[in-house]
């Protein structure tokens, strides 16, 4: 909040004070709009199940993907609870990590039985979290 300009005084007869005072105003300036952050998720919940299946896996990029999926339900709902709809791993959920890979992993946690895949041709993977995740993380 930035002081504006002042205008000139005005003269105003005040009852209360049984004369006239100065009144001063001042231009002020519109406030500047804030920008909300947007959701960061800060911690997920493993279950243990995805610990030990993840165990059996020696792909780097297939233990970041499932933390990148447990964010994603998590965030889906604003940091409520899991969510059981779909999540899409595009480019921007994933970064740094090339299609062919992000496709291997997925196959992988699938075959772990974690999450479902639905390939969809050349547009972004989407998942679900299996039914037994979901019971878990609740």
């Amino acid at each position: 909040m930035g002081a504006g300009a002042m205008t000139e005084p005005e003269y105003v007869y005040s009852p209360s004070l049984g004369r006239r005072v100065k009144v001063l105003t001042h231009e002020l300036e519109p406030r500047k709009k804030r920008h909300n952050k947007p959701f960061r998720v800060r911690w997920v919940k493993k279950p243990r199940f995805w610990i030990e299946a993840l165990g059996h896996s020696n792909s780097a990029n297939t233990h970041r993907l499932a933390d990148i999926i447990l964010m994603e339900a998590f965030k889906a709902t604003g940091g409520r609870h899991y969510s059981a709809d779909e999540i899409i791993l595009s480019s921007a959920a994933v970064p740094g990590m090339a299609r062919k890979y992000k496709i291997r992993a997925a196959k992988e946690l699938a075959g772990l039985g974690l999450i479902t895949v639905w390939p969809d041709g050349r547009r972004a993977l989407r998942v679900t979290l299996t039914k037994k995740t979901l019971a878990a993380l609740s």
